[in-house]
């Protein structure tokens, strides 16, 4: 396979990036378990095996992906010969320090290649070169391989919020301090 190529991406990248297929397969998912008592609570996130396969849709629709391109402080292309085979946005506007992850997309067939751990070390040089403290990323809950993606790069556990995404879908936030 060849090498890729990281680089900024602009308004002609666009078509390619809303083309590619930005849905996911997973055999395992995450429930959160709540624990209520008198004087407090807590929140578990447990792996849970899928009795089959689940083919699950991304979860921002075409308009609200090209509304995050648009406030997206740098957005990253994946290159493979000449062909757009992945892209991330991050944007470092709206949280404190923070270059925040919104979209991770690599082309299905050629996921689990490494490719989304060459685009995050991108993301992890601009964050740096931007003197910015950390990484945002915000996960789908359902998107069992872009939470052990993360975990395997570094990223911790930071947080979740119910029906974060245009679809309803809870998210997981991950981080990762460089500072």
């Amino acid at each position: 396979m060849a090498k890729l190529k990281v680089l900024m991406a602009n308004q002609t990248h666009f078509e390619d990036m809303i083309k590619i297929d930005h849905s996911l397969k997973s055999n395992y998912a995450y429930r959160m378990l709540t624990n209520h008592e008198k004087t407090n609570f807590s929140f578990n996130f447990q792996r849970v095996k899928l009795p089959r396969e689940a083919h699950l849709s991304y979860m921002r629709d075409k308009e609200s992906l090209l509304q995050s391109w648009n406030e997206a402080s740098v957005i990253y292309a994946g290159m493979l010969d000449d062909v757009l085979v992945a892209y991330t946005t991050v944007d470092s506007k709206r949280l404190p320090k923070t270059a925040r992850v919104s979209n991770l997309v690599v082309m299905p067939e050629l996921r689990h290649r490494g490719i989304g751990k060459t685009m995050l070390a991108a993301i992890e040089n601009w964050t740096a070169k931007n003197k910015l403290d950390r990484i945002l990323l915000e996960i789908a809950m359902r998107n069992y391989p872009m939470i052990e993606m993360s975990l395997q790069s570094g990223y911790e556990i930071c947080g979740f919020m119910e029906q974060y995404f245009p679809n309803g879908d809870p998210a997981l936030f991950f981080q990762k301090r460089l500072a």
